[in-house]
């Protein structure tokens, strides 16, 4: 039986959802192990080695060097949240001046999850320390 073959855009879509399923599961389990308490910090040190990582790739892939100024960061930055951010997750990124991004997060699926399980007063978001550890590489 021939399967229907993926396109780009489906190929990155269930990509990005298994990577948030397993993080998730993985979440859940080291909270339920440790407590949330250990598992939140533990992620805001993961995600920050993960934005190190990431950018990194990103610009060995694109053939960047790191960003001189916020021109080429915010270019950078547009290539990369591609992959950064998800089609699920709503959020709006402005350039009030010529060195500062502001982030408003309008609807977040782990905010979501975390709400609806109950832990949302004890959860750190992750994503954030995940830019900074953008910004720590491309230092």
């Amino acid at each position: 039986m021939p399967f229907k073959a993926l396109n780009r855009e489906e190929l990155r879509d269930i990509l990005i959802r298994n990577w948030m399923t397993h993080d998730s599961l993985w979440y859940g389990e080291v909270a339920s192990r440790f407590g949330m308490g250990e598992a939140s910090p533990m992620n805001l040190r993961v995600c920050r080695s993960l934005g190190r990582i990431e950018c990194k790739r990103l610009m060995r892939m694109v053939g960047a060097s790191p960003p001189r100024d916020m021109v080429e960061y915010r270019e950078l930055f547009e290539v990369g949240k591609q992959v950064l951010f998800p089609d699920f997750a709503e959020i709006r990124i402005e350039y009030p001046g010529s060195d500062s991004q502001v982030f408003n997060v309008l609807d977040c699926f782990a905010h979501r999850g975390m709400e609806k399980a109950g832990v949302l007063p004890d959860y750190e978001c992750g994503i954030f320390e995940r830019i900074e550890g953008w910004f720590g590489w491309c230092d």
